[in-house]
């Protein structure tokens, strides 16, 4: 369903009040809600802005909330829902006006966003794959599938993908088989968790280690994992420096080397150097069976660069961690 989302608030539009951009986002991609506008205002109780052919998310602070509604209300229509005693919705020929308060928690508007029980909805988590190949693949996929739907969220090589299509009621769901044919080799999940988290959570099932050299990256590798290592089981140890190697032999030879002066049971060695838009980055993985060395080269501004090869060191490392061993 399509939306227009205004947020009224003087305090929003000066800074001194966050709105959560991120966690709104991220409810409307996985209720599949596609937002055609948004626009920041001042507050003005007086401005019009209700239009009967168009859906509709209005937010407002708490304050304001009674005198925008009854301002407005000739236009509202009298079929109105309430959740939770802080989100109303007004229902008119079928376009729905969304009051949110400002002040309140963002997932209520899971229960405003009703689902399809007609359709299944799946969600996948990709890594490396450009976004025209995504989008090349899901409209592929439309080709397929009857009344299938998708939404894409894109952030430096990696992808959350959330599809909707027609119910199966069949032991085999061979629309699920199709989609995930067309991803497998770059998925990382098919739930919420990110690849910080599932490298902690293999880590801890599988009772080892990890630790951590880095330097390009200043941080952002173990920084992600240690938000998921609350008893500090899974990260050892932490290491930061800069040093230039002149090929793999040496990269090799110092990560088997601080994988034995950790003392741990996986060890990460990074290497690399940002000039004039590209980064080149090398990392290795390693265990006391192999070393794994991969090399990568992006293109963008450096902190999307340092992303991108945070993502993809954790990537490879999920990777090698569900490996049998």
């Amino acid at each position: 369903m399509d939306y227009k989302v205004f947020v009224f608030s003087d305090e929003v539009l000066k800074g001194r009040l966050k709105f959560d951009y991120e966690l709104f986002n991220q409810i409307c991609l996985y209720n599949l809600v596609n937002i055609t506008y948004f626009q920041v205002d001042k507050y003005d109780e007086k401005k019009d802005f209700v239009q009967t052919d168009e859906n509709l998310i209005v937010f407002c602070e708490n304050k304001n909330l009674d005198n925008l509604v009854i301002e407005n209300i000739n236009k509202l229509g009298s079929k109105k829902t309430f959740i939770d005693e802080q989100i109303v919705i007004f229902d008119r020929a079928g376009r729905k006006v969304v009051f949110v308060p400002l002040e309140c928690d963002f997932n209520l508007l899971d229960k405003v966003f009703v689902k399809d029980n007609n359709k299944k909805y799946s969600e996948f988590h990709i890594f490396g794959l450009s976004k025209e190949i995504i989008l090349e693949k899901l409209n592929k996929l439309n080709d397929e599938i009857a009344n299938f739907n998708y939404k894409i969220s894109y952030d430096n090589l990696l992808c959350d993908i959330v599809v909707s299509y027609d119910w199966q009621d069949s032991l085999l769901d061979d629309n699920m088989v199709k989609i995930a044919s067309e991803f497998k080799q770059n998925a990382y999940s098919e739930n919420k968790m990110r690849l910080p988290e599932i490298v902690v959570r293999l880590l801890k099932l599988k009772e080892k280690n990890l630790a951590i050299c880095e330097n390009v990256t200043q941080g952002l590798i173990a920084g992600s994992l240690l938000k998921y290592d609350d008893d500090f089981t899974a990260i050892k140890s932490v290491k930061y420096e800069k040093f230039d190697f002149t090929n793999n032999d040496v990269l090799y030879d110092k990560t088997l080397k601080f994988l034995k002066d950790a003392q741990s049971d996986v060890a990460v060695v990074t290497n690399g150097k940002y000039i004039d838009g590209i980064m080149d980055f090398t990392f290795a993985i390693a265990d006391k069976k192999e070393v794994h060395i991969f090399k990568n080269t992006f293109k963008a501004g450096e902190k999307s660069c340092k992303q991108m090869a945070k993502n993809a060191l954790l990537f490879h490392l999920a990777k090698k961690l569900r490996q049998n061993d």
